[in-house]
């Protein structure tokens, strides 16, 4: 009978434990648990967002869209210097002008004060017309005048033309044009045609035949 209370007692102390060991588990778990969940995930921050914007507007302005405008103004800028200046196509695109104004044939032409205009003589009808070409190649003004006698039956017995007579003297000393004229060349007329800047650093006269095309001097 005392094994069998003692037995008895003993079960029931350790059941006893065994409950309160599994109690004491569950309260201090359930608390931290609870506590952990929200400090796990921290809550952005909204000035972290407004400054990826600003750093990506920053990449924007940075591209140099304004610079390459500027570029552009620089190079059509550039494109207008004075150095690109051709006096001798600029003088023979002021005598196609004369003459379309005129409606005859060129027979003069003279560099006006060095600005890229031109002074055209041209032939109409037994008269001169004076035609001033201004530096855009546009007319400026007209002004009717006498046409010499001499120079008209140089006009008529000519096969060469006044431009004609430009590129033959261009392609034998070089340089750019300066003005051109009808000269009597010891009885032959001729095409006086004054270039500046030639091969050989002078002003330089070519006289071409105005019936054969062929230069006839050269002077300078």
């Amino acid at each position: 009978m005392r094994t069998s209370r003692t037995t008895t007692l003993a079960m029931t102390l350790a059941l006893g434990l065994t409950l309160t060991a599994c109690g004491g588990d569950e309260d201090p778990g359930a608390t931290p648990t609870a506590d952990a969940t929200p400090s796990a995930v921290p809550a952005p921050a909204p000035e972290d967002d407004e400054g990826t914007d600003d750093d990506s507007t920053g990449s924007e302005d940075a591209s140099g869209t304004d610079d390459a405008t500027g570029t552009d103004d620089g190079t059509a800028s550039a494109s207008g210097d004075a150095g690109s200046f051709d006096p001798t196509a600029s003088g023979l695109a002021a005598v196609e002008t004369a003459e379309a104004e005129a409606g005859g044939t060129a027979y003069a032409l003279d560099d006006e004060d060095g600005d890229g205009g031109w002074e055209v003589d041209v032939a109409v009808d037994g008269r001169s017309v004076e035609v001033t070409v201004g530096p855009d190649g546009t007319v400026v003004e007209t002004e009717d005048d006498d046409l010499d006698e001499e120079d008209r039956a140089a006009l008529e017995a000519a096969v060469v033309t006044l431009a004609e007579a430009v590129g033959t003297a261009v392609a034998e000393v070089g340089g750019g044009l300066d003005d051109v004229e009808l000269d009597d060349e010891d009885g032959t007329w001729v095409w006086d045609v004054s270039l500046d800047d030639t091969d050989n650093g002078n002003e330089v006269d070519v006289k071409v035949g105005t019936t054969t095309g062929e230069v006839v001097s050269s002077e300078g």
